[in-house]
């Protein structure tokens, strides 16, 4: 269950310093993500105990961009697998952020070479009501594979989100909270 998770609600393309956090409880699975980005380095976090022995991942990123409307990261990945076994590896990232007279519409795809893992987000946020409607697909050459819907509710005032949402191939639901300083 090697999958570097990355960030659920990532920054626009433009150079923007923030924080992310999340936490995902459910009955058999949590999830924890911290996500920094200074200019253009990013490093990041992710504790993930999916139905099985739990993984640290640590990353690090330099962004950049081709021309295109695409920002894509790249760098070093390093997982703590079953919190006992290293491994490392490379950690490539494609993200899309594009604001919409509703509210805004994100694009994410990730691999690794740390068990060939994969994750792929689509987000769709309404700035009335603010929420956002978040599909993953994500999964590892060791026969991982989930599929994940979730909607995040804005809590007013705030930067955090209440998130709820299902695990298809766990076949489990969730809840958690997300804060998004960007």
């Amino acid at each position: 269950m090697a999958v570097t998770l990355t960030l659920a609600l990532a920054p626009p393309a433009a150079r923007a310093d923030g924080e992310f956090y999340q936490l995902d409880l459910g009955e058999d699975t949590t999830t924890a993500v911290i996500s920094v980005e200074r200019d253009r380095l990013s490093y990041g976090m992710v504790f993930s105990d999916y139905t099985g022995p739990e993984d640290l991942n640590l990353t690090a990123s330099y962004k950049f961009n081709l021309g295109t409307p695409v920002t894509f990261r790249a760098g070093p990945a390093v997982q703590l697998e079953g919190l006992d076994t290293v491994k490392g590896g490379i950690r490539l990232v494609a993200e899309h952020y594009r604001p919409t007279s509703f509210g805004s519409i994100f694009l994410l795809g990730e691999v690794t070479t740390i068990d060939r893992g994969y994750f792929a987000l689509a987000a769709i946020g309404f700035d009335k009501p603010d929420v956002t409607f978040e599909f993953s697909y994500l999964g590892d050459d060791d026969g991982f594979r989930d599929t994940v819907a979730a909607v995040a509710f804005g809590i007013p005032k705030t930067k955090a989100s209440f998130r709820a949402g299902y695990k298809f191939d766990s076949e489990e639901s969730f809840v958690g909270i997300s804060i998004n300083t960007f």
